[in-house]
């Protein structure tokens, strides 16, 4: 059976009304019962004191003692009768249950009917319910008694029909059902109003889609590498994510639920983030100083329908943020390639002074004359091939760092590139894989026990693409490292982050590029890569 499903409109909107049906069903028995024995109680009580008033009549009483030969009682009750409702009859009969007065004047003379006179004939007050000429009635009975009040001469008995009171009661009951059909009406209409609010409160979400939302958004914030910390209009901390909790170092201090609900003043004392919440001003890259760490953070204040309600404040360790800046922009290996460089020449520089100390000048011109011929023929080979300045830069420092490992590094004759700074491939595009790659190859064949020691690097531009190959004699990878080497983390250098190669495979992919990998453990690695233009 295929399960119905409601949205939250109709969800409230069906409780409330079951709520109020509900609610009304279990009071109208209870008020129908109530309201049928008020009338019952107000109908009793009415013919008692009718009979009370007529048993207190003087005229009444004297009638009855001299067995009325005028015919007054009937005449008496009859006017008393006219100005009463909800009562039938009013009956005045002696001792004998002889009747004086009643509405039927043919019943006069007659015996009283119905049984139940018995114990008004012995002085006794009641009301009871009986059938009687007129039908069944609800009647009092009261004694009457002579002037003196020394002798019972009689009785007063007032009766209403029962059917009358019935109709009374259906009367009130279907007002009663009215009402509370009203009430639901009403209810209905209230609840309408009540989902519509509640879902325009909720800007129109589910359920379902909320709890959704919430554990999006938590996933969201604890995957940042950014660090959150939300407070409220009350500077009541809301919510903190893990990056924050691992860039201020309180991940072995407290736990979220010891921070949630606190002062943001208690836990911070520097924070600006109650000022944000006061001005309403963001503030964006300030540096401040918490916990031994310079943090660079934005603060926003939260906003609904221009009403402040809280600030956000984002923030990263500033370090980590110089580090990373280096490290995609391919600044680390432009410096590391220029390092290598300044090394090499003032090694030389050591070689000449040396030499011109020892009187050896011949040698020393010798010297100068052979590594000038050296590093022309380099020079020429690399700005002549390569056009782009900061690439044939990176590769004249890395053929200086591949003299100091010891690691000869050929340069494809084939290789040419123009300036790709109007491409979508630009130069610091080109320094993060290139640098990486040769990095790379170096660190590997520099473990390796190869008598070659070798990095073969070639860099072809096309019509519509650039071809990049770095290929080493180094110890290789094994298979089933392939895959995981672009993974961020992943690294057998020591120092090392592991976010070399994943930034090389993401600006691949980004470029819809292709990036090939051939290894053989112990004799090197092929990396080759195609960027289309």
């Amino acid at each position: 059976m295929k399960k119905l499903h409601m949205n939250l409109y109709t969800k409230i909107l069906v409780l409330v009304i079951f709520v109020i049906f509900i609610s009304i069903s279990f009071v109208l028995p209870f008020m129908t019962e109530l309201i049928a024995l008020n009338i019952k109680d107000k109908a009793e009580i009415n013919v008692m004191n009718t009979a009370k008033i007529v048993a207190n009549s003087p005229l009444i009483r004297e009638a009855l003692s001299k067995k009325d030969p005028e015919k007054l009682i009937q005449a008496h009750t009859k006017k008393i009768l006219a100005d009463l409702s909800q009562i039938e009859y009013i009956v005045v009969a002696d001792m004998n249950s002889i009747r004086y007065s009643h509405p039927s004047e043919g019943r006069i003379g007659e015996e009283f009917q119905g049984g139940d006179q018995e114990k008004v004939l012995h002085g006794e007050t009641y009301t009871s319910q009986a059938t009687g000429t007129l039908g069944k009635s609800t009647r009092a009975f009261v004694p009457l008694y002579d002037l003196n009040d020394e002798k019972q001469i009689g009785f007063v008995s007032v009766g209403a029909l029962r059917k009358r009171i019935n109709h009374s009661m259906i009367a009130a009951i279907r007002s009663l059902f009215l009402f509370a059909l009203i009430g639901l009406s009403v209810g209905s209409i209230g609840a309408v109003l009540l989902s519509k609010n509640i879902k325009k409160t909720l800007l129109g979400l589910e359920p379902k889609d909320i709890v959704k939302l919430y554990h999006e958004k938590r996933g969201m914030l604890d995957a940042l590498d950014e660090g959150i910390i939300a407070i409220d209009d009350k500077c009541k901390i809301t919510l903190v994510n893990e990056a924050a909790y691992s860039i201020l170092q309180l991940k072995d201090k407290c736990k979220e639920a010891d921070l949630l609900g606190r002062d943001i003043s208690e836990v911070f004392e520097n924070t600006a983030l109650p000022s944000t919440l006061e001005y309403g001003v963001p503030e964006y890259d300030k540096e401040i100083f918490i916990n031994d760490t310079i943090i660079v953070a934005n603060r926003v204040p939260v906003k609904n329908q221009g009403k402040i309600i809280g600030a956000i404040a984002t923030f990263r360790d500033k370090t980590e943020v110089t580090r990373l800046a280096e490290e995609v922009t391919g600044v680390n290996l432009i410096v590391s390639a220029l390092r290598a460089n300044s090394h090499e020449f003032s090694n030389k520089l050591h070689l000449i002074l040396g030499l011109l100390h020892l009187g050896e000048i011949e040698e020393a011109k010798t010297f100068i004359s052979d590594i000038t011929k050296e590093q022309q023929q380099i020079m020429n080979m690399v700005i002549k091939r390569i056009k782009e300045p900061t690439i044939a830069g990176l590769i004249l420092g890395k053929i200086s760092r591949a003299k100091e490992l010891g690691i000869e590094i050929e340069i494809d004759k084939g290789s040419y590139l123009e300036s790709v700074n109007s491409s979508r491939v630009n130069s610091n595009i080109l320094v993060t894989i290139i640098g990486n790659l040769l990095e790379n190859a170096f660190e590997a064949v520099s473990k390796s026990n190869n008598e070659s020691r070798k990095v073969y690097l070639k860099i072809q531009e096309f019509n519509d693409i650039i071809e990049i190959e770095v290929i080493d004699t180094g110890i290789g990878i094994n298979e089933g490292d392939i895959v995981k080497i672009f993974e961020r983390g992943f690294t057998t250098k020591e120092g090392s982050q592991g976010v070399g190669l994943e930034l090389v495979k993401n600006i691949v992919d980004n470029l819809n590029g292709e990036i090939e990998v051939r290894s053989k453990l112990y004799e090197g690695v092929d990396f080759k890569i195609i960027l289309p233009k």
